[in-house]
């Protein structure tokens, strides 16, 4: 059954607490239908074929979501009990109010044991979701519909691939930013600037090992476990520090809103992702993601990803893809093949480009192709002050997920990623 506790995390406790509560029943039986008369249409051809989904609280209470199906349309409709759910979800009411308030994703709700898919697959749960969003918000679910919208200042299609220089128009960068989701500036450090922060995170990596709680790692075919992952690199070097600081990150990790700061010290501060060939068990190669999938939108976002390329990115390294526009949806979780018509958008950099992408910006970092793949890109995260506020120093909203498991292993060990939950 469900727990009512998110991770016995008091600060995470406490930024629930500091958003309304939002009771299962009166959603339900009021809240719900007012929001379908209202944003139906934003849903409508999305929920075509999707299967019954079913919540019930510890107390027993139960409401189902099903579809009425008009012509290539569906309409939700709530009804009382479970009534043949495809997918049953058991949960808490308090967890089921963060849900609602964007402070925990389905996914997410799992992984830490606050929700239970007693009947089905998380999956059947995770198709309803953007649907959710999309009636609670008013955001729109992502389409192909996007190219639509990825017009320049002129009205012309966005050239997607495009890569700016420091001396183009900053209204330029500010719209392509804003309208595509990120954004590429080549040659912004120096290549001995490059050399400086490339040798200290050398150095960070010899002093790196896989129950420091600070890493990730992964597993390659020849059974070996290697680091993909170092947070907190201002523990080693004082020049990650003053790198988040840095006025040209700030400049453009700003364009569009100019009240973000450097996290600095809080969500995994100053951190490299380094890519291995041939992981076969691990989070090495991320599949199509955001940055809270696990949940803390309302905390965390709007958070921009400002990357220093410390090594050549195309396919044979290891580069990044994203889904152009996908920050201002709801969304679909996707793998990889599954992106159809998408707009997918990927990354060639050299050493000394800056990449920007918004952390709901979908985006993935598949398997390189090349044996000889090492590629690092070294990343400082933006955010609004609230997200100050409300994380304390030394901690990430996702901290949650980080627990023991039975043999003690922390999660950020390869050996406790080797499938997602299904219950």
């Amino acid at each position: 059954m469900a727990t009512e506790s998110s991770g016995a995390l008091p600060w995470i406790e406490r930024i629930a607490e500091s958003f309304p509560h939002i009771p299962f029943d009166y959603f339900h039986q009021k809240t719900a239908p007012h929001l379908i008369e209202l944003r139906g249409s934003l849903v409508a051809r999305d929920l075509v074929g999707a299967e019954p989904l079913a919540f019930v609280t510890d107390t027993g209470v139960s409401f189902t979501w099903s579809t009425c199906t008009s012509g290539l349309n569906a309409l939700p409709v709530v009804s009382s009990g479970i009534n043949e759910a495809t997918t049953v979800v058991r949960l808490s009411e308090h967890a089921f109010s963060d849900i609602m308030n964007e402070l925990l994703t389905p996914s997410g709700a799992v992984q830490t044991g606050r929700a239970v898919v007693s009947t089905g697959e998380l999956s059947g749960w995770q198709r309803w979701e953007p649907a959710f969003q999309s009636l609670l918000t008013g955001r729109e679910i992502y389409s192909n519909d996007v190219r639509k919208t990825l017009i320049d200042r002129s009205g012309q299609p966005l050239d997607l691939t495009k890569q700016f220089t420091v001396d183009d128009n900053l209204e330029d960068l500010r719209h392509f930013f804003a309208t595509a989701g990120y954004l590429h500036i080549k040659n912004v450090f120096s290549d001995e600037e490059v050399t400086r922060y490339s040798n200290a995170i050398e150095e960070a990596r010899l002093q790196t090992h896989p129950a420091d709680g600070f890493s990730w790692w992964s597993v390659n075919r020849d059974g070996q476990e290697m680091v993909t992952r170092i947070n907190h690199l201002e523990r080693f070097s004082s020049i990650f520090d003053e790198l988040a600081c840095d006025p040209r990150l700030a400049r453009f990790a700003c364009l569009v809103d100019k009240d973000l700061l450097p996290c600095r010290d809080r969500l995994d501060g100053p951190m490299v992702f380094i890519k291995n060939p041939g992981v076969v068990k691990g989070n090495g190669d991320l599949r199509w993601h955001t940055d809270d999938g696990s949940g803390g939108h309302s905390v965390m976002c709007p958070l921009v990803q400002a990357g220093v390329q410390l090594d050549e990115a195309n396919a044979e390294n290891g580069q990044i893809l994203v889904l152009a526009g996908s920050h201002r949806y709801t969304k679909h979780w996707i793998h990889w093949g599954g992106e159809g018509d998408f707009p997918v958008v990927p990354i060639n950099t050299e050493p000394g480009d800056l990449t920007l992408h918004y952390g709901d910006t979908m985006h993935t970092t598949p398997p390189p192709t090349s044996p000889e793949a090492g590629r690092r890109a070294l990343y400082i995260k933006f955010a609004e002050p609230k997200t100050f506020d409300w994380i304390p120093s030394g901690c990430h909203y996702n901290d949650v997920q980080f627990r023991p498991d039975a043999d003690g292993r922390l999660a950020s060990r390869a050996r406790t990623w080797d499938s997602q939950p299904k219950h």
